[in-house]
């Protein structure tokens, strides 16, 4: 499908998901059949201060194309200069963080904050669009509280300032991923807002993404904290939605090469020692609900050796198929 001149192969998408959705994630939701990817939340001022830290949100490799850069920030001029130094990098979109909920993103007005003040967050995205070549999204939330529930007015902005796409994740900021997401949300803007929405939050499955799409009629289905150790939920989902019918969850073989696969590249592009620090919290998803993963994790987390942890998984999974 064609969505925002950017040629995609599906409805659901990744999230863009903050010390998780660095390169290697990304390869391996796109290999299952994610649309397109995002990078982590990039600061605006960040890239300004210290660009060689902030810069390695942006990699990247071709093979994970169509890529957003989501950035975050609370000064529109900030936002313009920074787009002098990611647009070198040719993403294929821009995408503006308007919806975090984090305390630390909120107290320096950026983020979900900005609904709060939809008159800089109209400034920031009318800047932006005004200053880039490529398709803006932009990620909101419900609104603030349960009293200040302003997400379609804020939509309906975001689009006259020419926006591309809006995300919707129709939770407030104060129920941060607590309760239930409000899907009618999604549906009411959808309903009123002529560009593409995304929707987001409680989509846990094949038969979710499906149901969103189906209740609210949203474009494209947004899928996070779901694929954490289970990227796979991609494949799936594209499969109920064209075919109606279920994939099975995947082999134990099937999950051992994708833990194996993603320690290998993530050694490859940050070394042995930083990729086994940064694989610990994966390999917590990627074990959950198997047998004894608790004491497995456990011992895995403190080996500091690659043969080490990969001889320990594969003695791991090997007993569990002597045993399935």
């Amino acid at each position: 499908m064609i969505f925002s001149d950017i040629n995609l192969s599906g409805r659901v998408v990744l999230a863009p998901l903050a010390g998780i959705s660095d390169s290697s994630f990304r390869m391996i939701c796109r290999g299952f059949g994610a649309a397109m990817v995002f990078t982590e939340m990039i600061s605006a001022d960040g890239l300004l201060r210290n660009r060689s830290r902030t810069l390695e949100y942006v990699f990247f490799r071709e093979s994970e194309r169509p890529i957003g850069f989501q950035l975050f920030g609370s000064d529109p001029d900030a936002f313009v200069r920074a787009l002098g130094v990611v647009e070198p990098y040719q993403p294929d979109a821009i995408d503006l963080n308007f919806g975090c909920p984090v305390r630390k993103v909120v107290k320096r007005g950026a983020g979900a904050a900005l609904l709060k003040d939809i008159d800089r967050l109209e400034k920031i995205a009318r800047a932006v669009v005004e200053h880039t070549s490529r398709p803006v999204f932009a990620k909101i939330r419900k609104g603030w509280d349960s009293q200040t529930s302003n997400a379609l007015p804020v939509a309906k902005r975001l689009e006259q300032c020419g926006v591309a796409a809006i995300t919707v994740h129709p939770r407030t900021q104060t129920q941060g991923y607590s309760g239930r997401a409000d899907w009618e949300t999604i549906a009411a803007i959808k309903q009123q807002v002529f560009v593409p929405i995304i929707g987001s939050g409680d989509v846990r499955s094949a038969e979710d993404a499906q149901r969103m799409i189906a209740e609210t009629g949203c474009d494209l289905v947004m899928i996070g904290r779901a694929s954490l150790g289970n990227p796979w939920i991609f494949q799936q989902a594209n499969y109920y939605l064209e075919t109606g019918q279920k994939l099975g969850p995947p082999s134990l073989g099937q999950r051992l090469e994708v833990i194996q696969r993603h320690i290998e590249d993530l050694i490859t592009i940050k070394g042995e020692r930083m990729a086994l620090q940064e694989i610990r919290k994966h390999l917590g998803w990627y074990l959950k609900g198997l047998p004894n993963s608790s004491k497995v994790r456990n011992e895995l987390f403190h080996m500091k050796d690659r043969a080490n942890l990969m001889n320990h998984l594969i003695s791991y999974f090997t007993e569990l198929q002597t045993y399935d």
